[in-house]
């Protein structure tokens, strides 16, 4: 069976944005043990970490979620990266 996970999904315990991290790097060390189960990884990233509530007035941080907080540029591509490498382990 091939499963698309979603790392939010599987954080969301904890409603903590953060801990994706946590889930990607579990997921990665299943990639490099050999595990070919696992099509893909959803991830919430945006532009700015974390989330903020709609202000309608436009007082709004460009780049921050109105709905659910995010991941930031900086985690997102360790994110990738770490994927990404566990990917060629198992592939060699």
């Amino acid at each position: 069976m091939i499963r698309l996970l979603t790392a939010p999904f599987i954080s969301i315990s904890r409603k903590d944005h953060n801990r994706q991290s946590e889930v990607a790097d579990n997921l990665a060390d299943q990639l490099e043990a050999g595990q070919h189960g696992i099509a893909g990884v959803m991830l919430e990233s945006f532009l700015r970490e974390g989330r903020q509530d709609y202000d309608p007035t436009g007082e709004n941080i460009y780049g921050k979620s109105i709905t659910d907080a995010c991941i930031g540029p900086d985690a997102t591509q360790r994110i990738l990266e770490r994927l990404a490498t566990a990917v060629q382990r198992r592939r060699q």
